[in-house]
């Protein structure tokens, strides 16, 4: 029984004594526009750049809070830009992933600064872009689909694109909610 409690004790405080383990990480990428690499009139090709964050079991939405927070400042010294800022990042809701597509779930617009120029139509290539490209690196997505507040039809009209996609069966809301 002593040997027992000797034993509980020390594994309670073995990680104390020796310190806590390193947090385990993980190297993503995201994809913004680069000045310097796509030099278009309406730039809409997106390159990687390569973050390590804090390793975590829902991935989608760990890289959708880096890439809504937009380029760090090293980066854009390097020529990557967005519309995408820390201004933007409550933007982003949420993510579900099933049947190997995402359904990004975005809060109101209008109640986000400088989201509007997404709507435009080198903002919405850009938009796509960015956040297909980032999500579709994953083996599990292969489409992306959107909703603002979980309404797809929103979202659609919202980037007048009037109309849901095909593959999204009568804009199921459903969907965008785990």
């Amino acid at each position: 029984m002593k040997t027992l409690a000797v034993l509980t004790l020390l594994l309670l405080i073995a990680p104390v004594a020796c310190g806590q383990s390193p947090q385990q990480t993980m190297t993503i990428k995201l994809f913004f526009p680069n000045t310097n690499l796509d030099k278009g009139d309406c730039p809409a090709k997106v390159f990687p750049v390569t973050r390590t964050i804090p390793k975590t079991a829902g991935v989608a939405r760990g890289v959708l809070e880096q890439l809504f927070a937009g380029p760090a400042s090293q980066e854009k010294a390097r020529g990557f830009y967005s519309d995408f800022s820390e201004e933007t990042k409550s933007f982003f809701f949420s993510v579900n992933v099933k049947n190997r597509a995402a359904y990004v779930n975005l809060r109101d617009p209008t109640s986000t600064p400088t989201v509007g120029n997404f709507t435009t139509s080198c903002g919405g290539s850009n938009f796509f872009g960015q956040v297909e490209k980032t999500l579709k690196q994953f083996s599990s997505i292969k489409r992306v689909f959107y909703a603002i507040n979980g309404d797809p039809a929103l979202f659609y009209d919202w980037m007048q694109i009037g109309e849901c996609p095909k593959g999204l069966k009568n804009c199921d809301a459903s969907n965008f909610i785990k």
